[in-house]
């Protein structure tokens, strides 16, 4: 009893950030690791300190994504062998995770194929949901800004996965600088490498011109159950 009470002291939150810190710290070195589930030891402590202050940082920026945030400094730095959570609640890491993602940015497009492909999921989900067609989809808007690169900002979709679809570039420019900056500024500032990138792509390109055919007619039938539903 007394340990489910200690338990309760770290937030969901900060257990999940744990456990993706030692996962991330123990299988990029090709180590074994054990899931934590009693986290009693780590109440009160400078552990527990730190996760508060990653937790924080987390929370105020959604669009983090933990496992990438953990993974950064290991990809930039391998020689070194152990990132503590003491680094993680600097801005040393923080500095790390954005140097690491403009370098995921700009990799080939072939090696974020499955990214794309979550995307797609991703995207048919939203669709459906909001009872919209595919094509609608990038000039769908949340208050004054385009859904799509909300969705970006988060981390629910691969900026590829946009190629696709036509006057992405120029919809963009239609929107005040503060608001591109802040939402997509890679992705206006690096769009010419970018497509350059797609177009010359031996495996995403071609996937996708297949993948977006068959997705449109997903959501165009599961939209159409939907009114014979309602009739």
């Amino acid at each position: 009893m007394v340990k489910k009470q200690l338990n309760e002291h770290l937030s969901e939150l900060e257990k999940l950030l744990y456990n993706k810190h030692l996962i991330v710290s123990r299988s990029l070195k090709n180590k074994p690791f054990k899931i934590k589930k009693d986290f009693s030891s780590i109440v009160d402590s400078d552990k527990h300190k730190f996760l508060k202050r990653i937790a924080t940082l987390i929370k105020k920026h959604p669009e983090i994504d933990p496992t990438v945030f953990f993974e950064a400094p290991y990809k930039l730095y391998p020689d070194v062998e152990y990132f503590g959570l003491d680094y993680f609640s600097t801005m040393r890491a923080v500095k790390a995770y954005t140097t690491y993602k403009q370098q995921l940015f700009l990799q080939n497009p072939d090696s974020q194929l499955e990214s794309v492909k979550d995307s797609l999921k991703f995207i048919a989900r939203f669709c459906v949901e909001n009872k919209i067609y595919l094509h609608q989809y990038p000039t769908h808007r949340t208050s004054d800004v385009f859904t799509w690169m909300t969705h970006y900002k988060q981390n629910k979709i691969n900026v590829y996965v946009m190629m696709e679809f036509p006057d992405i570039y120029s919809s963009v420019q239609t929107l005040a600088e503060d608001v591109r900056r802040f939402f997509v500024s890679e992705f206006v500032e690096q769009f010419k490498q970018l497509r350059s990138m797609y177009l010359s792509s031996k495996e995403l390109q071609p996937y996708l011109k297949k993948a977006l055919p068959t997705i449109e007619n997903f959501i165009y039938s599961e939209l159409t159950k939907c009114k014979n539903t309602v009739i």
